[in-house]
């Protein structure tokens, strides 16, 4: 601070809590136009313009002390404005209690990139730091080495002295932090332990160097629950050293629950259908096969593998086209029997007589037969009164 002000380019003065300025330097007197004194005792706005006294009411509040860089106008006694770059810090007087003592320079010296920059660093991060997405930023103590084996280099990940660089409010409200606690300076393991879970995370970022959308990982809350969810994820390489990794998270749990009650309902489904007693077939208005249980590929004779490739015309033949099949099933009227096709079986090793009912279904704007089949005793072509049939195609 010493080093600043014995500067002859410096203009320095203090500036009371109250708005109030407490001392101006003679330099910065001349510069401005002020006759010496004159500004002893003045509110800020004889020098500082609005914009200007909202960045130093910023430094008054500001977490830190500083030292803060920044640009900021000067008002001359003629009403002009000069632009200066500013090292403020906020500091305790022992007469007028807590100030700001303020080193300028006229703008064009070396300091004026400095104060871009932090001004550049400001904006960033309170974009960062009022933004609704849960934002992070971790490095290390040690930056891990990504040339080791894969294994290794996921242990150097938990091991290497991970810490918050940067974790924002949404972060902070996503893991419940305490009351009164800081996020940032928790330890990360406390969030992000070394799981099963958060090992497979961590090598996916490996194999996608660091660059990657959507990964999942499973987080624990400050609360004792597990979250699952998703990172967008970027990485800070330089030569083969991971300095820090930053992205967005989001809570994907209640998606995860109703994606495993769903699995449960299909499984169930699945169940129930492969336990039906008759042969339940799914086809479209081309002919072919979607679904068949069970019952079906017994009675067809096929394989699961095989069942989905073949069309419905090369395993049942009967007297009706497949269109008119559909404007029957479509015709079917609700709570009445339903209307039974005598059909022939086309299995690889005889032909085999069934009665077979069909019901329409409409699914994502796609129009769906579901056929359901009962063997009969006897052969197709036994006795005299088996119905002629014709191969079940579909009509183009």
């Amino acid at each position: 601070m010493t080093a600043r002000k014995t500067d002859r380019t410096a203009m320095t003065d203090l500036l009371s809590a109250d708005g109030r300025i407490v001392q101006l330097c003679r330099t910065q007197e001349t510069a401005l136009g002020l006759a010496p004194g004159a500004a002893t005792g003045a509110p800020w706005s004889l020098i500082y313009p609005l914009e200007a006294r909202e960045q130093l009411t910023a430094a008054l509040a500001a977490p830190a002390p500083g030292p803060h860089v920044v640009a900021l106008d000067l008002r001359r006694a003629d009403g002009a404005m000069m632009a200066v770059s500013a090292v403020i810090e906020r500091v305790e007087h022992p007469e007028h209690g807590t100030c700001l003592d303020l080193t300028k320079w006229p703008a064009g010296s070396t300091l004026d990139e400095v104060a871009h920059l932090a001004e550049a660093n400001e904006i960033l991060t309170s974009i960062l730091a009022t933004s609704d997405d849960a934002g992070w930023c971790m490095e290390w103590a040690d930056p891990v080495d990504l040339s080791a084996p894969e294994q290794e280099i996921i242990r150097q990940v938990f091991e290497n002295g991970p810490r918050w660089r940067f974790c924002n409010g949404a972060m902070a409200r996503l893991y419940r932090t305490p009351e009164g606690e800081d996020f940032n300076a928790r330890p990360v393991h406390e969030t992000f332990p070394r799981t099963e879970e958060n090992e497979a995370f961590v090598r996916g970022l490996v194999r996608a160097s660091f660059d990657i959308n959507a990964q999942p990982s499973r987080d624990l809350r400050y609360d004792g629950v597990y979250i699952e969810v998703e990172n967008d994820v970027r990485g800070h390489i330089r030569g083969n050293r991971l300095y820090r990794m930053w992205g967005t998270v989001r809570d994907v749990s209640k998606h995860a629950r109703r994606a495993a009650v769903l699995r449960d309902e299909i499984d169930t489904l699945e169940a129930i259908l492969a336990a039906l007693p008759d042969a339940v077939l799914v086809v479209d208005r081309a002919g072919h096969v979607l679904r068949a249980n069970l019952a079906a590929e017994e009675l067809l004779g096929l394989s699961s593998e095989t069942l989905p490739a073949r069309e419905l015309g090369d395993l049942i033949e009967m007297h009706l086209p497949l269109s008119q099949l559909f404007t029957a099933a479509d015709a079917q009227m609700p709570g009445h029997p339903n209307r039974i096709f005598a059909v022939a079986v086309c299995r690889p090793d005889a032909a085999l007589r069934a009665e077979m009912t069909a019901r329409p279904l409409r699914l994502r704007e796609t129009d769906f037969l579901v056929l359901s089949l009962r063997a009969r005793i006897g052969t197709a072509g036994a006795g005299g009164g088996a119905p002629r049939v014709a191969r079940l195609r579909a009509e183009g």
